[in-house]
């Protein structure tokens, strides 16, 4: 394996590990390794330290930070009452 594909591969598994962090709500955690991972790739690898940059915009999406798990463990969208659920 060539030392770039190394890089990249091992770029890939610390993205899914972020990933997973904001998943257990350590987002502001995540986003700090995902911003000094960028600041070591940046100048010699961009197109890795790009993929940090979007992890850190996936974790920080408004929209996914309105999710919660269900009592099955799923991710729904929180929504707001209908009139009949607010009556009950």
């Amino acid at each position: 394996m060539e030392p770039y594909d190394a890089l990249a591969a091992l770029n890939r598994l610390f993205v899914q590990a972020l990933r997973g962090m904001g998943d257990a709500g350590e987002i502001d955690a995540a986003c700090r390794l995902a911003a000094q991972g960028w600041s070591l790739l940046r100048h010699d690898q961009p197109k890795e330290a790009e993929r940090l940059n979007g992890v850190m915009h996936n974790l920080t999406h408004p929209r996914r930070n309105s999710r919660k798990e269900s009592p099955h463990g799923d991710s729904a969208v929180l929504s707001t009452p209908t009139k009949k659920e607010t009556h009950s």
